[in-house]
């Protein structure tokens, strides 16, 4: 019925709109932005995993985990208010947030550990086999295809961290006499990270990058409140080492929201092998804040890396 005589029914509201500033949960064909992203990120994280080494010297990793992850859940949730974007706590895809969840638990106790027991140059050199973990996982899970080309750029990126950090002195007197089961601890975080990333590819096409960090840290913070009593007795912090633990979590909490925001604009065997160039920052850190100086083997390295880095960058824009 129409006119003026016509009840007068309300109209159902439709659906709000999106707050503004919420992440669109949805991925897209940003090529450039996903590796822009997954460069800054390698840059923050290795400037967060090198404070963590300095950390690893006065605090069990039981204790960075917790006083890290609960420093970083209270910059997540200043922003969610500050922003109007506490709606990002719901999340769509459980199952893979809780995969997400379990890889970084274990890959972060596994790396700090590695980190308290070698250098840090060294325990990347293994940790940057992800990649190629990443690649693999994402041709099964997430059906990416990867041509040939592509796998040997990786393969190559691979191999200039090899000429860089020649890790064959790992199995030496470097860390003896647990040399064989340190190796493993950046191995296995490899995998993990590997594992993460996927399951970030799978979030961010329905899920808010805010959410997906803070239920990520979260899972950090309990595994290391679970593991506490078997780690050494926790320290109470000095005024260096409260600073200390704001720099790290400072750093990583723009790095986990970058590498989940990299793989909205890109997919996983894209945005990977860019973190080759973190070899890079942590030639810098190390020299800078340990004295590690930069051999002969790091800077040809460093030029293959680059390059590889480059020629995908190269084939993905010859392709569009």
């Amino acid at each position: 019925m129409t006119g003026p005589h016509a009840p007068n029914i309300p109209t159902p509201n439709p659906p709000p709109d999106p707050k503004p500033g919420r992440a669109r949960p949805t991925t897209q064909d940003v090529p450039a932005k996903g590796i822009g992203f997954s460069i800054l990120a390698s840059m923050l994280l290795t400037a967060s995993d090198t404070i963590a080494k300095l950390l690893s010297g006065a605090w069990p990793v039981s204790e960075i985990m917790v006083v890290r992850g609960t420093t970083i859940l209270g910059f997540l949730l200043i922003v969610m208010i500050l922003r109007s974007r506490l709606h990002a706590l719901r999340i769509q895809n459980r199952a893979v947030m809780a995969i997400r969840a379990a890889a970084i638990c274990l890959a972060t106790f596994l790396f700090l550990n590695a980190l308290h027991r070698m250098p840090i140059a060294d325990a990347l050199s293994i940790v940057f086999i992800s990649p190629v973990f990443a690649t693999l996982l994402a041709v099964v899970f997430l059906k990416e295809r990867v041509g040939w080309r592509r796998w040997t750029a990786m393969g190559v990126g691979f191999l200039g961290v090899l000429i860089a950090l020649n890790p064959g002195n790992l199995l030496g007197d470097r860390v003896a006499p647990y040399a064989v089961e340190v190796a493993l601890l950046p191995l296995a975080t490899a995998f993990m990270t590997a594992s993460r990333d996927v399951a970030s590819r799978r979030l961010v096409s329905g899920d808010d990058s805010l959410g997906i960090m803070f239920y990520t840290v979260l899972a950090v913070v309990c595994f290391g409140l679970v593991v506490t009593p078997w780690s050494e007795p926790w320290q109470a912090p000095a005024p260096r080492e409260v600073g200390l633990v704001l720099g790290t979590a400072f750093f990583m909490f723009g790095a986990y929201f970058l590498q989940i925001e990299s793989f909205r604009f890109a997919p996983v065997n894209l945005v990977v092998p860019f973190r080759y160039v973190s070899l890079i920052f942590a030639a810098v850190l190390g020299f800078l804040v340990f004295g590690d100086v930069p051999s002969a083997n790091m800077g040809v390295g460093a030029l293959v890396i680059v390059g590889s880095g480059l020629y995908i960058w190269w084939r993905e824009r010859r392709k569009r």
